[in-house]
């Protein structure tokens, strides 16, 4: 008995990060639900039909190695990187940073989550350094929920987070969410590693942003594993498109 009530505890409480986190809303609830449901299911009729009566056989083992394989290969792994994504997720305390010179009156925003790496920074620093050389002020903010931005005299403002599961981090959507952006230039700088999803996840960030009424100008996602200079190459064409359009 203590089998199972130990084993009921441990995916309970593997379960909880899998249903909060923001990531995994992704998958229907159904798909969700049905591994937890399913092994604990599974360790309780393995344990009354068999373990209290002391008996074992095939029927037995077959339903213990079911239970195992759904526990260890499927909701172990989702269950901790689950968690594991929830702590990345976390808001960060970074102070604002604005690069250019205070001398600019153009106004130029960049409210992003740095997600897991410094990969993100690194691309908005050069990103906005490109910028500024044309008479910008570029500003970093750190997505929170306390971040209060004027957007009044902004010439634009850009949204840039990794992509994790095909979604950006929910601060940076949490953001965009609680604020209104109509009339407002906006651009999408994403980061990851997936090359294939380029357009499937700046399109779903561009959709978020456009029902807000934002005005997308540009759109991009930088891949962790190029090279310094294809990185380089790519931030300079992006800035100058952003240029082009402002």
């Amino acid at each position: 008995m203590n089998f199972a009530i130990i084993y009921t505890i441990i995916i309970l409480l593997l379960s909880i990060p899998f249903f909060i986190t923001n990531f995994a809303r992704i998958i229907p609830i159904g798909v969700r639900i049905f591994p937890f449901v399913a092994a604990i299911s599974l360790l309780w009729l393995h344990t009354i039909f068999f373990r209290l009566k002391g008996k074992t056989g095939v029927m037995a083992i077959i339903l213990l190695i079911i239970f195992y394989f759904l526990t260890y290969i499927i909701i172990l792994p989702a269950g901790a990187g689950s968690m594991v994504i929830s702590i990345l997720d976390r808001e960060k305390n970074i102070p604002a940073e604005t690069i250019g010179s205070d001398d600019s009156t153009e106004q130029i925003y960049i409210v992003y989550h740095p997600g897991m790496s410094k990969f993100t920074t690194k691309v908005l620093r050069a990103l906005a350094g490109d910028i500024a050389q044309n008479n910008y002020k570029v500003t970093l903010y750190c997505a929170g929920k306390d971040l209060q931005i004027n957007l009044q005299d902004v010439r634009a403002i850009g949204f840039a987070s990794p992509v994790y599961a095909g979604l950006i981090r929910p601060p940076l959507e949490n953001f965009i969410q609680r604020n209104e952006f109509s009339g407002i230039e906006c651009f999408v700088a994403l980061t990851g590693a997936d090359k294939e999803g380029i357009e499937v996840d700046t399109s779903k960030a561009t959709k978020l942003i456009e029902e807000k009424g934002g005005k997308i100008i540009g759109k991009e996602k930088f891949i962790t594993s190029y090279k310094e200079d294809e990185l380089q190459e790519k931030i300079d064409l992006f800035s100058k498109e952003l240029i082009g359009k402002l």
